[in-house]
């Protein structure tokens, strides 16, 4: 990214005098600042060409980067707006078509903080039938959201972007007949086309009355997404969720901190585009992950996930609201996912086959460590470690998998391919399950097809090694080493068909004539 650079003609220092938000709104074209309080003068100066340095001023400085940014926006400059070490305070922050890099001066320097009473959206976009989404965002309708960015080709760095306030938004906002308070998110990027990287980035929430119910700590949110990268919704009184236009561009989150949000990160409604999440550390934080992918590779590598109370550590939809999506594949390679009580590591389902369609997501889950916590006492056994749904393709390799709960369990139709191999999955209720049956301790009965589960190491599963069960046909169950199962290492419900097994290491089988 380059940003502080002069251009177009501007080689000397630009002075840039903010006189109000009001006159920069006039020269921008677009949404101001979405600030309902004023400060007197503002703290913004400049030096350099199009470096634009914002102080803090102690109380609120809404006004002072929103004119920064404005300042950029508005003379299609490439600006680097730099923060200094300190807290600011805001309220909403609107931005279109940025381009350049947004800086602090460090993760544990820079803090930027949401001041309580954040201002609800407007009265027109706050109905049961009319969400926040409707109208575009600004100050006539401040979305529940501290930074929105539409549009725009930048960066985001060296900070940490924080709300303490229990309900962020206590005159609430309308979720189709629902009113909450929380924030809908602390950063989101989203409109036609956007190129978005955030590196050493912070964002923490706290409790709020976002619930996940009885649980581990944290069960309680005030924000619903950390950052966001997500499609942009019709500006209509009457968009549906399946209408949300699609948004192009690239996605990049890495060396960042997640921390006691809903979904630590969220991705939604891509076409043409490619995301990435690396070497993150998430915790605390129920259900990142990502929604309807079209023609975009996903990577999520190197991160660490702790404590994944319920949920999973990385939560992918395919087809959840759109039913038009290209091929997208997933990659989940080389993460460490701490789970409790009742989460899951991958968790990734296309529903599109369940609704008559081709599936359209593909997975490659490689190289990850995933490990249960089971000392509460708690924990739901059946709950899936590494889970399928549906996947037009999925390759579960070299995986290491102890502590607990379902090891991997895939579901598939006729004509997808699944391959389980090389993976160490060691004390999990059933190791390997190939569909999924009720007398497993599942809620529902599925079967997978032409599943290849090959030269797994599985020792100590509560009840199965390997179990083949749901109807699943014409699967391979081989060359795996399977031993100190509670009930039998092998097991075949026998409800399929051409299901084979051969060159297994094992103890024991149910039916005792397996090969």
């Amino acid at each position: 990214m380059i940003a502080g650079s002069g251009g177009e003609g501007h080689s000397t220092a630009v002075l840039v005098m903010v006189v109000s938000i009001a006159m920069l709104m006039l020269t921008v074209g677009v949404p101001g600042s979405a600030s309902a309080h004023a400060t007197g003068t503002p703290a913004v100066t400049s030096w350099g060409s199009h470096t634009i340095l914002v102080l803090p001023n102690g109380h609120n400085d809404t006004s002072d980067i929103q004119a920064a940014f404005n300042t950029c926006t508005s003379h299609d400059w490439i600006c680097t707006i730099q923060l200094v070490k300190g807290t600011y305070y805001t309220d909403q922050i609107t931005v279109y078509g940025f381009q350049g890099s947004f800086v602090g001066a460090g993760q544990r320097s820079t803090i930027i903080q949401g001041l309580p009473n954040l201002a609800s959206p407007g009265a027109a976009y706050n109905t049961s039938t009319t969400t926040f989404w409707s109208g575009l965002p600004g100050p006539a309708n401040p979305w529940p959201v501290l930074f929105t960015f539409v549009n725009g080709s930048f960066g985001v760095s060296r900070m940490t972007v924080t709300d303490t306030n229990y309900n962020p938004i206590p005159g609430g906002y309308d979720y189709y007949g629902t009113t909450f308070t929380y924030l809908w998110a602390d950063i989101t990027v989203t409109g036609a086309q956007a190129y978005a990287t955030f590196d050493h980035v912070t964002v923490i929430g706290g409790a709020g009355e976002a619930s996940i119910g009885p649980g581990p700590t944290p069960s309680s949110f005030n924000t619903n997404i950390g950052i966001n990268f997500e499609g942009l919704f019709l500006p209509t009184p009457t968009s549906p969720l399946s209408a949300q236009i699609p948004l192009s561009g690239s996605f990049t989150v890495t060396n960042s901190v997640m921390q006691d949000i809903y979904s630590g990160y969220w991705i939604q409604d891509l076409l043409n585009a490619r995301a990435t999440v690396c070497y993150n550390s998430i915790s605390g934080s129920p259900l990142p992950g990502f929604a309807d992918l079209s023609n975009t590779p996903f990577w999520f590598c190197g991160n660490q996930v702790t404590n994944v109370g319920v949920g999973a550590g990385v939560y992918g939809l395919q087809s959840y609201l759109k039913t038009d999506l290209l091929p997208s594949e997933v990659y989940v390679t080389g993460n460490y996912f701490g789970m409790n009580w009742g989460g899951s590591g991958p968790f990734l389902a296309d529903f599109g086959p369940g609704e008559g369609l081709t599936a359209t997501l593909s997975a490659v889950v490689t190289g990850n460590t995933i490990v249960t916590n089971m000392s509460c006492g708690c924990y739901t056994p059946a709950y899936p470690v590494i889970f399928d749904y549906n996947l037009s393709s999925i390759v579960v390799l070299g995986n290491t998998v102890r502590g607990g709960g379902s090891g991997v369990i895939v579901t598939n139709l006729p004509g997808q391919v699944a391959l389980i191999g090389w993976n160490t999955i060691i004390g999990a209720l059933v190791g390997v399950e190939v569909g999924a049956s009720v007398s497993l301790g599942n809620p529902y009965t599925a079967p997978a097809y032409g599943t290849n589960v090959t030269a797994n190491v599985i020792k100590n599963s509560a009840d199965y090694g390997i179990a083949v069960v749901g109807g699943s046909s014409y699967d391979v169950v081989s060359f795996n080493f399977v031993k100190g199962s509670g009930l039998d290492d092998l097991y075949w419900d026998q409800t399929g068909t051409n299901d084979f097994w051969f060159a297994n290491v094992y103890a024991t089988s149910s039916p005792a004539t397996l090969p």
